[in-house]
């Protein structure tokens, strides 16, 4: 069983419900051709949720540099554990202008104690904030927008927007970035507190490179049904040649380059543009059983890919991508995996994640 699980933690418009708990309609449909919640991503259940942080795929640099009064008091140093995709949890810093979480702990709020429990929201007007409860992190030197703050005791989950300058670093392999928490110490006098670390990124050729769908609680994906918007859920499943809408982070690059802070605008659309390292998007979308490792361990499709209709940033949301497909008209009934892939049986290649899509 893994160590040091936070529960789970799902996040509607109109704040956090327990576990286990649908979200409310309003977080995931749109009114109009847009999602309702600016900051929380198309399904706010999958932006906090959290996951064993018991591995870590990170190696510290420099502890955090509090003031020698609040170590006498037996405080510890803030300690970066691991940094993920925001969607899919896959270790790895995402690209500039998506979404990311971090684990950590140790997140000391002011002289006199933790942070307290609980989860703490980016207010709702734009743009969003480069701190929360004091909580700032930086990527290669520059202030990242915080969305949200969840802290279990002594260990705690941030997510936020990556800023472009991530991308000065992530070219090649490996990846030389660093990720930096930083603690602010205020009212009276401000002390900082800051953690380092460098980030780590899959080398071209794993599974989890890159990319993920967002999904809730049961694997599902966070989707919609293109002709009113309803949520895709077992219950309302989709159907063989219908057009469907899923939400997804860091698969593609996009043009313009997306907006940091604030939502995506309806115009002009930021839709993909194969500008940087693309490891699923140049093969295709597919919706089958998830593939078995080949002889040779590549994750090889069977299916012929998916109509993508549009692949691009989704209007009104923050760092979220939105990718408009067709299910083939000879879809069988079944939960089937949705994911990305460029591998073949001679070359290999690169597959994601998948997340299931309910078609009946």
């Amino acid at each position: 069983m893994p160590r040091n699980r936070l529960e789970p933690i799902l996040l509607t418009a109109g704040g956090p419900i327990g576990h286990g708990q649908t979200p409310d309609a309003q977080a995931v449909v749109p009114r109009g051709r847009k999602l309702a919640s600016r900051t929380d991503g198309p399904s706010t259940e999958s932006l906090l949720k959290t996951r064993p942080m018991s591995r870590c795929v990170l190696s510290i640099l420099v502890l955090a540099a509090l003031p020698p009064s609040l170590y006498s008091q037996g405080f510890p140093p803030i300690t970066i554990q691991s940094v993920v995709n925001a969607a899919s949890f896959q270790p790895g810093m995402p690209s500039g202008g998506t979404l990311a979480t971090v684990f950590c702990s140790n997140l000391i709020f002011g002289p006199f104690g933790f942070i307290p429990e609980g989860t703490f929201t980016a207010p709702p007007s734009a743009p969003l904030p480069f701190e929360l409860k004091g909580i700032g992190v930086m990527v290669n030197g520059a202030l990242a927008p915080v969305l949200a703050l969840a802290n279990s005791g002594a260990q705690a989950q941030i997510n936020f927007q990556v800023p472009m300058e991530r991308n000065a670093t992530g070219i090649v392999y490996p990846d030389t970035g660093t990720l930096t928490i930083v603690q602010i110490f205020c009212p009276d006098t401000c002390l900082v507190g800051s953690a380092s670390a460098p980030y780590t990124l899959a080398p071209p050729g794993l599974a989890g490179a890159a990319g993920g769908f967002f999904s809730d609680a049961k694997g599902y994906a966070v989707a919609q049904h293109a002709s009113d918007f309803t949520p895709v859920t077992v219950q309302n499943p989709a159907h063989a040649g219908e057009a469907l809408i899923a939400y997804a982070d860091d698969f593609f690059a996009v043009w313009p380059p997306p907006p940091i802070a604030i939502p995506a605008p309806a115009q002009p659309l930021f839709t993909y543009a194969p500008i940087l390292i693309q490891r699923y998007v140049t093969g295709g979308l597919y919706l089958q059983e998830y593939p078995k490792p080949t002889i040779k361990g590549f994750l090889v499709a069977s299916t012929p890919p998916l109509q993508v209709t549009f692949a691009g940033l989704a209007p009104g949301q923050i760092g979220t991508e939105q990718i408009n497909f067709v299910v083939p008209a000879d879809q069988a009934p079944g939960d089937w995996a949705l994911f990305y892939s460029n591998a073949n049986q001679v070359h290999g290649g690169n597959t994601s994640p998948s997340v299931l899509l309910p078609v009946r």
